[in-house]
């Protein structure tokens, strides 16, 4: 008997590790509202969970800022992120990895940012943008903020040279315009073309292509979880019937092969606008 209770106790005390230690926290950049990105995701989740045989749960931090530093602390296993986020975190935390590079519909393994303004408004280009008040998304964002500082440097206007504001999320920026609270704005492209009210703006101006979002690695990240998740996430090819199920609500077509080398354009572009 007493070897029995022995035995049950050892069991209430290991099983509970085994059960923490098999849990997979998947962080996501908070890029749209907690519940969008939840719906977006959980089919996503829920096919890793069938793919390793480990429970996944989604992190969602409360902004951009918070992501990175949860990101370098190693707050989640993995976590999805804008190429800038990404750089951001290998350059804190030398040791981790892209897993896989996602690829969208229409882009796919590119990632552009446009410059918008209301549709009646004469602003036609970047160059007509100095002096003007303009939203972005995010300093840390790679499509929202960064690429669109390389492009208004190339045609010779400074941050000084304009009035910038932050409106946290790629919508957000759209309404700014929209409203008439600024006179244009920057935004990622893949997000413009959902807006309900896109026919309210125009499109001035585009980015050049920036490397997409890759998946990758924390300081935390268990090696065998790292293998399982970057195997199941690269069974997901583009414009297939699993990638489909697992990717249709996030906006996402697949998952390719990918190496840290394939983000030194993103570097390129944020020592460029001052960022890196």
């Amino acid at each position: 008997m007493k070897r029995f209770l022995f035995f049950v106790l050892v069991l209430l005390l290991v099983v509970p590790a085994i059960v923490s230690a098999a849990e997979i926290k998947f962080g996501l950049l908070p890029r749209l509202p907690e519940k969008e990105l939840i719906d977006m995701f959980t089919p996503l989740a829920n096919y890793l969970e069938k793919e390793t045989g480990n429970k996944v749960t989604l992190v969602i931090p409360k902004d951009f800022d918070a992501y990175t530093k949860q990101a370098i602390a190693g707050d989640f296993d993995i976590g999805f992120t804008n190429p800038n986020i990404y750089i951001m975190i290998k350059k804190s935390t030398p040791g981790i990895e892209p897993l896989a590079m996602a690829s969208e519909p229409g882009t796919g393994t590119k990632l552009k940012g446009v410059f918008i303004a209301l549709d009646d408004s004469p602003i036609k280009s970047i160059k007509d943008l100095k002096g003007k008040k303009i939203s972005f998304v995010d300093q840390g964002s790679a499509a929202g903020y960064i690429a669109q500082m390389l492009e208004l440097q190339k045609v010779g206007i400074k941050k000084s040279d304009i009035t910038i504001s932050f409106a946290g999320k790629p919508p957000k920026v759209g309404e700014a315009v929209r409203d008439g609270k600024v006179d244009a704005g920057g935004m990622p492209e893949s997000v413009f073309k959902r807006l309900p009210f896109e026919y309210m703006l125009k499109v001035i101006g585009t980015t050049t292509a920036l490397p997409n979002w890759p998946m990758h690695t924390t300081k935390k990240t268990d090696k065998d979880i790292a293998s399982k998740v970057k195997d199941a996430i690269l069974k997901l090819k583009p414009r297939t019937a699993a990638a489909d199920k697992a990717l249709n609500k996030a906006n996402l077509e697949g998952f390719v092969p990918t190496s840290d080398k394939d983000f030194d354009v993103m570097r390129e572009a944020a020592t460029a606008a001052g960022v890196f």
